[in-house]
């Protein structure tokens, strides 16, 4: 997995790391060779937002209050990366699985996609589904077998690529698939 690691305070996730790297995962910071937060402020393309990333982990001492070096765990938000927060200190406790890690954040964010989605479909009766690809957004939208004529099906599809779009500038590929189940009797 690529996992942004993300400090609070410059230096205190140095354990995590290097038991991630020893599990084999890929990890990446946005702290610049300064001590500075950014790595992109100097050069966008250095952000490692500008790829897919799996996972970002924000480490935070329990009790105390976000700073400034936590700033990539608002991109990380913006840019819809599952991500969980752990305090360095319970490391055994708060983080057994990064599988287990991923895949809970990784649902929550697909979620806020589905309701996205919902939300711009309003009464229609429509059920969304949602997966997040390393290089694109797949939602599958199913409505009643009664509303699948050509134009609503088209229109269906459009509102719902708008609503992920508006929720997630940053995805280059959008997939929507819109197929029917039985009505109702």
């Amino acid at each position: 997995m690529k996992l942004l690691l993300i400090e609070s305070v410059p230096g205190q996730a140095h354990e995590i790391r290097d038991n991630l790297l020893a599990e084999g995962h890929d990890v990446v910071t946005c702290h610049d060779d300064h001590g500075g937060p950014c790595r992109g402020t100097d050069h966008h393309d250095s952000c490692p937002l500008g790829e897919h990333v799996d996972l970002a982990i924000v480490t935070r001492t329990g009790g105390s209050g976000h700073t400034l070096h936590e700033m990539g765990g608002v991109c990380a938000q913006r840019h819809r990366v599952p991500s969980i927060e752990i305090d360095p200190a319970n490391v055994v406790d708060e983080l057994p699985s990064v599988g287990v890690a991923s895949a809970l954040a990784a649902r929550k964010v697909d979620a806020g996609y589905a309701m996205a989605v919902r939300q711009e479909l309003g009464e229609m009766p429509a059920l969304v589904h949602v997966d997040r690809h390393v290089d694109r957004i797949h939602v599958l939208v199913q409505i009643p077998a009664s509303l699948a004529v050509p134009a609503k099906v088209s229109h269906t599809a459009d509102r719902a690529r708008a609503a992920v779009r508006r929720h997630d500038p940053y995805s280059s590929v959008v997939d929507i698939s819109v197929t029917t189940y039985p009505d109702p009797e």
